[in-house]
């Protein structure tokens, strides 16, 4: 669901990770500063709306998410039981499951037999 502009740089809708192993040195609104393994230095900028997991002084690896995903969690995503109301519902449900099925399957039949019709008269 993440979504990338046709530049190739991301939108605010992806979960961002860190470029390069090392230590944030340094969150400063929407850049993170991490100082790599040999001393250098890396300014990684995420996009407004992405909320930060990581504190000044935390170490991570090239990889590691350094923001939260955005598509997970939100409105109505809770796990639920399915509670069947009325048992009527569910044997009409079954009824008409089975209709169907023998509906399609006659089709499928008549097709075969109009087929070979066909093929015996040449056609």
């Amino acid at each position: 669901r993440g979504q990338v502009y046709p530049e190739g740089n991301k939108s605010n809708n992806n979960q961002f990770f860190a470029e390069a192993d090392g230590t944030i040195k340094a969150i400063d609104g929407l850049k993170v500063t991490i100082q790599k393994k040999d001393g250098t230095t890396l300014e990684q900028t995420v996009l407004l709306g992405a909320d930060l997991v990581v504190t000044v002084g935390e170490e991570v690896r090239k990889d590691e998410p350094i923001t939260t995903n955005p598509n997970v969690g939100g409105f109505g995503q809770a796990e639920k039981e399915v509670i069947l109301q009325d048992m009527n519902r569910v044997y009409a449900f079954c009824a008409l499951s089975f209709s169907i099925f023998l509906s399609q399957l006659s089709f499928v039949l008549k097709k075969k037999q109009f087929e070979k019709v066909q093929l015996a008269e040449g056609f």
